[in-house]
C-alpha cells in the first residue's frame, strides 16, 4: 500500500446522498459503488490526497461529526458511510479547518476525474430472483419500520408514566418536535443519544427502489439534551409517504397526551439554538488547532 491515499466525498444525485470514505484509486472504488447507489456527479464531488494517517483521522472525525446526517440502508457497499446532502457544507468546513493548520496538505479539490469510456452495467439474467429478493426485502423493511415505531411508542408511554421523575419539555414548531431533557444524575448523563436517534432513522426498499429517512438530530449544552424530530406525517417521502404518515400519526396521538412540560421540570427548559451550538464547536476546534 502506498504512503498516501485519498479522502473522497462522492455525490450521488439519484439518491440525494453523499459517500465519505477513503481509497487509493477513487475511480476503481466508484465502479463498485455505482452498482448500488447510481451514477456519481463527478464535477460536484470532492477529494483530498494526503498521508494515510491524516486521511484516516479525517475520515473518522467526519463520520463522528456527521452522525446525525447518516442515512440508513440495510444492505449495499459502503452503506455505513452514507449521509444526506445537508452534510456537505459541514464536512467541507471541517476539512478546511483541518487543512488550515497543516501546511503540508494542499487542501481539498472539487471535481473527480470521470471514466474515459463508460460501458453499460451487465444485465441481471435472473430477473425472477431479483423480484423475489425485492419482495422479501420490502416485507422485512415494513416489519422493521413497524417495530421502530413500536419502540417510539413505548418510549412515549414511559415518559407519560414517569413525568414526575423525568424533567422534559417540548414544543412543536412547523413540522418538527423540539424535545428537551434535563439530565440531573450521572446515570442519566450516560444516556446513549445515538441509540435513541437510531429509532428515528428509517430505511426501506421495494420495487420502486430504496429510501433512507433520518428525521432526528441531537444537540446538547451542559445538562440539557435536545432532540429535534421531523414529523413524517407532514412530509413528502415519495412512494413511501403513506406508510410513514400512518405510523407517524399514531405516535403523534401518544405525544399529544404528554404535558408539554413535565412536573419534574420545575423550571422551564429553554430551546437550544442548533446553529449556534455548531458554530461554537467549530470555533473551539479552530482555537485548538491554531
Amino acid at each position: 500500500m502506498s504512503d498516501t491515499t485519498n479522502l473522497y466525498l462522492l455525490i450521488f444525485p439519484e439518491r440525494g446522498i453523499i459517500k465519505i470514505g477513503k481509497a487509493d484509486d477513487i475511480h476503481n472504488r466508484i465502479q463498485t459503488l455505482r452498482r448500488w447507489w447510481g451514477e456519481v456527479d463527478y464535477e460536484a464531488s470532492y477529494y483530498l490526497s494526503a498521508s494515510l494517517e491524516v486521511i484516516f483521522k479525517l475520515e473518522k472525525s467526519l463520520h463522528f461529526l456527521l452522525s446525525q446526517y447518516a442515512v440508513p440502508f440495510e444492505e449495499g457497499d459502503g452503506r455505513t458511510e452514507l449521509f444526506s446532502s445537508g452534510a456537505l457544507d459541514i464536512a467541507l468546513k471541517h476539512i478546511d479547518l483541518y487543512c488550515s493548520s497543516a501546511s503540508e496538505i494542499a487542501g481539498i479539490k472539487k471535481g473527480v476525474q470521470g471514466p474515459l469510456l463508460t460501458s453499460p452495467l451487465p444485465r441481471n439474467r435472473n430477473k425472477h430472483a431479483v423480484l423475489i429478493r425485492k419482495s422479501e426485502t420490502m416485507t422485512k423493511g415494513i416489519t422493521r419500520i413497524a417495530e421502530q415505531f413500536g419502540r417510539i411508542n413505548r418510549l412515549l408511554i414511559i415518559l407519560l408514566r414517569r413525568q414526575s421523575r423525568i424533567a422534559y419539555q417540548y414544543d412543536i414548531i412547523d413540522d418538527c418536535v423540539y424535545f428537551r431533557v434535563r439530565l440531573s444524575g450521572k446515570k442519566e448523563r450516560g444516556v446513549d443519544s445515538n441509540n435513541l436517534m437510531r429509532c428515528f432513522s428509517f430505511g426501506i426498499e421495494d420495487f420502486n427502489g430504496e429510501c433512507g429517512v433520518n428525521c432526528c438530530s441531537v444537540t446538547g449544552v451542559n445538562d440539557v439534551v435536545q432532540f429535534r424530530v421531523r414529523l413524517l406525517s407532514t412530509n413528502d417521502n415519495g412512494p413511501w409517504s403513506a406508510l410513514f404518515s400512518y405510523f407517524s400519526q399514531q405516535s403523534e396521538l401518544l405525544l399529544k397526551k404528554l404535558p408539554q412540560r413535565s412536573t419534574a421540570a420545575t423550571s422551564p427548559i429553554l430551546m437550544l439554538d442548533e446553529s449556534q451550538v455548531l458554530n461554537d464547536i467549530f470555533e473551539s476546534y479552530e482555537e485548538s488547532v491554531l
